[in-house]
């Protein structure tokens, strides 16, 4: 859940005046903040997860990035029209039905993937500042050393803390402005560099049959990548969090109908830019180099050899960087405002429930990521494994959608379109299948 902005991923929150001018030229208009908060929502585990399961399946994992694109699209839509339409929240919802304790395992759940995407936000930041020449990328790792990166990533966690207890909520946006132009920036270089790699329409066209990818590591990770895949694009947490989102800006069901469309258009353009950057490693590493070379951030960064060369580890660390930083403080809101809900603490931004709760998302993400560290995981097989990891709390929360999503009124003015639930109910099966998998799967690597 690397990547869930203030809007709905890939959406601006539409006005009235957006409503009054409708037509094609309105609709223009929002393409662009709609690709620019896809370039947010594209965190360091869909940068770092794309470039290493292209290096190592090449295109065979291709089709699964718009499979999981048209199920976020789904699931987000749903999460939308259950904010508009809805009594309560769906964490309320689940209190009033089952109870209070259902409630916070829903909300635990949220938390659980936070925690895991927040750890990777950590690590990819160290990745990125490893990256950049600082740190210990390449040498003999020490106690010492090792405390040091922890220490580093707390100072940083201490400052953002710091921020959101001061309530200076303006000078983050500024920094997430800021982190999206550099991301947007990386997008760029990657479609460049696309060029510069040649990936043939064979290979792509290939990459788009679903089949089960073969790794040419022997590492047997095939099911871990497709999660890690799945959880960057298709986050339900984060399409959850939506529901929260479109309360709080008082959005009506006219709104609803013009989310849908900038929805479609903002993950569309996620899907693509994730599966561009498959591409152009697959193009450029996949049969050349051991998978097990890629631990940083300078290695991964290859795939950008054939345009920038020597400065190719200087522009994926760029995107790294502006990817975690990006979605550092937003992915802790996602955890703090549902979490607050389960336990009856409020949902409001500036709330001491919710505040209480996005530092402790902040903290157990340091923690989890400073685990990694003092392990000697290296960093790129760490962001991989924690966002597959994910999948084990989506489907807690893809099934209160989908639950609530049947229980909504429908008028005839405002109906939630008919692909939706089928999509959503597909998306459930999606995650249920993957978490029973990726269980199975560790299952067999730990106790071989």
């Amino acid at each position: 859940m690397e990547d869930a902005p203030d809007t709905p991923p890939g959406t601006t929150a539409p006005t009235a005046a957006d409503a009054k001018s409708g037509g094609f030229l309105s609709s223009l208009l929002r393409i662009g903040p709609a690709v620019v908060v896809a370039a947010v929502v594209l965190g360091p585990g869909s940068i770092v997860g794309a470039s290493r399961i292209g290096t190592q399946y090449g295109y065979q994992l291709l089709w699964v990035v718009p499979v999981a694109g048209l199920l976020m699209v789904s699931m987000t839509i749903a999460s939308m029209a259950i904010g508009v339409l809805g009594r309560v929240t769906p964490t309320q919802a689940v209190a009033e039905r089952f109870g209070r304790l259902a409630a916070v395992v829903v909300g635990g759940m949220v938390m659980i993937a936070v925690t895991l995407f927040q750890a990777s936000n950590n690590n990819a930041l160290l990745m990125a500042l490893e990256g950049f020449g600082f740190g210990v990328a390449g040498e003999t790792p020490t106690l010492g050393s090792q405390l040091l990166r922890c220490l580093s990533l707390l100072v940083v966690n201490l400052l953002v803390i710091g921020l959101l207890m001061a309530g200076r909520r303006d000078l983050y946006r500024n920094v997430e402005r800021a982190m999206a132009v550099l991301v947007g920036m990386m997008v760029l270089a990657f479609a460049i560099n696309l060029v510069a790699a040649k990936p043939t329409l064979s290979g792509i066209g290939g990459g788009l049959v679903p089949k089960v990818a073969e790794s040419t590591g022997g590492e047997g990770l095939a099911w871990l990548a497709v999660g890690a895949l799945i959880a960057t694009t298709f986050s339900v947490a984060a399409a959850y969090y939506q529901s929260y989102q479109v309360r709080e800006k008082g959005w009506t069901g006219r709104d609803l109908r013009l989310g849908i469309t900038d929805s479609a258009i903002g993950i569309g353009t996620l899907t693509v830019v994730t599966m561009m950057i498959l591409v152009t490693a697959a193009a450029a590493l996949f049969g050349k180099i051991p998978v097990s070379e890629l631990t940083d951030a300078a290695a991964v960064a290859r795939a950008l050899e054939p345009l920038f060369g020597s400065w190719a580890r200087i522009v994926f660390s760029v995107g790294i960087m502006a990817g975690a930083v990006s979605s550092f403080v937003v992915n802790a809101m996602v955890g703090g405002v549902i979490f607050s809900d389960s336990i009856g603490t409020g949902t409001a931004m500036n709330s001491t429930g919710v505040r209480i709760w996005t530092v402790a998302a902040l903290l157990f993400g340091w923690m989890v990521a400073s685990a990694a560290i003092l392990t000697g995981v290296d960093l790129v097989s760490f962001i991989i494994v924690a966002q597959a990891l994910t999948v084990f709390a989506l489907p807690v929360l893809a099934g209160v959608l989908v639950w609530q999503l049947h229980s909504l009124p429908q008028t005839k003015e405002l109906r939630v379109p008919m692909w939706v639930t089928p999509m959503c109910w597909i998306g459930l099966l999606v995650v249920v299948g993957m978490a029973i998998r990726t269980a199975m799967q560790l299952i067999e690597r730990f106790s071989s």
